[in-house]
């Protein structure tokens, strides 16, 4: 009886951390790709602002970072979640995959 109750505590401990790890993990790689889309909507506005100026190239080499720092945080998010032991507690946990350039 004692070694069934201490087993359950056990895979109960297990699981809660095994949770708690994922969520927190998924957790940062969506405040990376919610960062890089704001940083992505600022480097926007700053290239309309500067277009026609002399200043114009430089905004728009800074704008191409800034879309490939977003796709690439979109799919290091992606690639979290979908690895084997991060699958099954992410998507209870609600957390889906993204498609890139729906959250801009």
């Amino acid at each position: 009886m004692i070694a069934c109750v201490i087993s359950i505590i056990s895979t109960a401990a297990f699981i809660v951390l095994w949770f708690w790890v994922v969520h927190r993990e998924l957790r940062a790689r969506t405040d990376t790709v919610n960062s890089a889309v704001s940083q992505l909507a600022a480097c926007r506005k700053n290239h309309l602002q500067t277009r026609g100026g002399p200043e114009e190239q430089d905004s728009k080499s800074i704008l191409s970072r800034s879309l490939d720092i977003y796709h690439q945080s979109v799919m290091l998010y992606n690639q979290t979640l979908l690895k084997p032991w991060n699958r099954i507690p992410g998507f209870l946990m609600g957390f889906q995959p993204m498609k890139e350039g729906e959250n801009i």
